[in-house]
């Protein structure tokens, strides 16, 4: 069951993102989450090459079920027509199907729940760093994100990220580890 998430401490909104604790150069030695920018950005080359790494080591990591459907929803938004959709669908299918599914991490109702009330607390601590939350895509990102630090925390593992989401998420939520790598152009 999900513990009870905290009021945030160390003020509102994002922090610089020199403050963040850093993924080294090494796939880090225990057990981890990978969020989907993770993914997104291995497959194109916008971060740093640890993120191939972890990719190459993903029946030992574990994925939270919404980086699963986030990751569906990439593929489903591609457009078919498009020439170049062929080749990166086989590159998701790919991947997709190292995820071993005894590693996908499941949420039960009360971890829906404290996802919930977690995401909504974030949006205010958001909010009051001069960032809205408008749309309706914005606020299921960050449900998805909440839900995916409810479940790394409840199995005790570090989550891998670039969204910065999650520095205000950790920090509403003490126990919840998170490394952060910075995206290269």
């Amino acid at each position: 069951m999900a513990r009870q998430i905290g009021r945030q401490t160390g003020g509102e909104g994002y922090r610089d993102r020199t403050l963040l604790p850093k993924l080294g150069p090494a796939v880090p030695s225990g057990p981890v989450v990978l969020d989907t920018n993770v993914f997104i950005n291995a497959m194109t080359g916008r971060g740093p090459e640890v993120l191939r790494a972890l990719l190459e080591v993903v029946p030992r990591t574990f994925v939270a079920a919404p980086t699963r459907a986030e990751l569906a929803w990439v593929r489903g938004r591609l457009d078919p027509d498009h020439p170049g959709t062929p080749r990166v669908l086989a590159t998701y299918n790919a991947l997709l199907s190292q995820i071993d599914p005894a590693k996908v991490l499941i949420p039960a109702d009360a971890d829906w729940l404290a996802a919930g009330a977690l995401a909504g607390s974030a949006a205010r601590a958001i909010a009051g760093g001069g960032r809205g939350l408008t749309t309706a895509f914005d606020r299921a990102e960050l449900i998805s994100d909440a839900l995916a630090a409810v479940l790394a925390r409840a199995a005790g593992f570090t989550i891998v990220t670039a969204d910065a989401d999650f520095d205000v998420l950790a920090r509403l939520m003490p126990g919840l580890d998170v490394l952060f790598y910075d995206q290269r152009p």
